[in-house]
C-alpha cells in the first residue's frame, strides 16, 4: 500500500499569494537601476568641475562695481566664470564674464568691472565652465 504525502493545510501558505516571477524580476530591475543611479550620482559629486568665488568687491558708483574673482579646479588651462551684481533687494543689476587660469599665480585671480543699471551692494559667481 502506497501513501501519498499531502501537505498539511495552511502550513506553507497559499500559492496564489506568492509573488509571480515577473513581479520579482521587475523589482530586481528597479532596484538595480536605483543602485546604478546612486553610483553615477556619487561619482559625479566626487569629481566636481571648476568653481569660482568672490574674494573682494568695491562699489565704484551707481553704475559700476569692481569684483575680485578667484577660480579653482578644472582640468583645462582656462575657466570661464559668470559674475552677477546684486542690489539691496538681491535683484540682478549687472552681469559680466571673466576667463581665468587656475593654478597660475597671476591669472588665477582677477579684478573685473561689472557695469550696473542701479547701485549694486554685492556680487556673486553664478557658475564656472571649463574651456574646451
Amino acid at each position: 500500500m502506497q501513501q501519498t504525502a499531502d501537505r498539511p493545510a495552511g502550513r506553507y501558505g497559499d500559492r496564489s499569494r506568492r509573488p509571480t516571477p515577473a513581479l520579482v524580476a521587475a523589482a530586481v530591475a528597479v532596484a538595480t537601476a536605483f543602485v546604478g543611479w546612486v553610483v553615477w550620482a556619487a561619482l559625479g559629486a566626487a569629481a566636481p568641475g571648476p568653481r569660482g568665488e568672490v574674494t573682494a568687491f568695491r562699489v565704484v558708483s551707481d553704475a559700476q562695481i569692481d569684483v575680485r574673482v578667484r577660480a579653482e579646479g578644472g582640468d583645462t588651462a582656462r575657466v570661464g566664470c559668470s559674475i552677477r551684481a546684486l542690489d539691496r533687494t538681491r535683484e540682478v543689476v549687472g552681469v559680466a564674464g571673466v576667463w581665468l587660469r587656475p593654478g597660475t599665480a597671476d591669472q588665477g585671480e582677477k579684478w573685473v568691472s561689472v557695469r550696473t543699471r542701479d547701485r549694486a551692494v554685492t556680487a556673486t559667481v553664478t557658475r564656472c565652465l571649463e574651456d574646451g
